[in-house]
């Protein structure tokens, strides 16, 4: 009982919150400083500052910020075009042949970078512009956003 004593606690804090209008990331903080404070003995303030710090002083979270500054370069220096001057003959002869250039752009980006987040960002930043200038109507498909994401990092 006491189980289910804690989820409806959980439950109704979540809804609350939710229901006021607070943000989806401070309203789990919330909750689980609900959640600490009514059935741990540990301090909550220094058990969520310390696992909050320690996740968000990670060094892993640095490279994100850079790949997408490096896409951002690429894009300011047009070698979007250049890429996709590069690979529209490759892809020339299939149906849809731009659209493919595109899923040839993020496998070769997300290759380089290793980071699906950052190829998002880069590739689309880059490809849309390039799809539209060239003419195709595809270029504002749900399907560019998925090539994008192909290059799945499980990390």
């Amino acid at each position: 009982m006491n189980e289910l004593y804690a989820t409806g606690i959980f439950l109704f804090a979540m809804f609350a919150l939710l229901g006021g209008s607070v943000w989806v990331g401070l309203a789990l903080v919330g909750v689980a400083f609900i959640g600490m404070e009514l059935f741990t003995s540990r301090p909550a303030g220094d058990a969520m500052i310390t696992t909050i710090w320690t996740g968000a002083s990670s060094w892993t979270l640095t490279a994100l910020p850079l790949f997408i500054w490096m896409g951002e370069i690429l894009y300011r220096t047009r070698l979007s075009e250049d890429m996709f001057r590069g690979l529209v003959p490759w892809m020339r002869w299939l149906p849809g042949g731009l659209l493919h250039t595109n899923i040839a752009g993020c496998t070769i980006f997300a290759a380089v970078s290793g980071s699906s987040a950052a190829t998002l960002t880069t590739v689309g930043k880059m490809s849309i512009p390039e799809l539209r200038q060239r003419g195709n109507a595809w270029s504002d498909d749900p399907a560019l956003a998925d090539a994008d994401c192909l290059w799945r990092d499980d990390q």
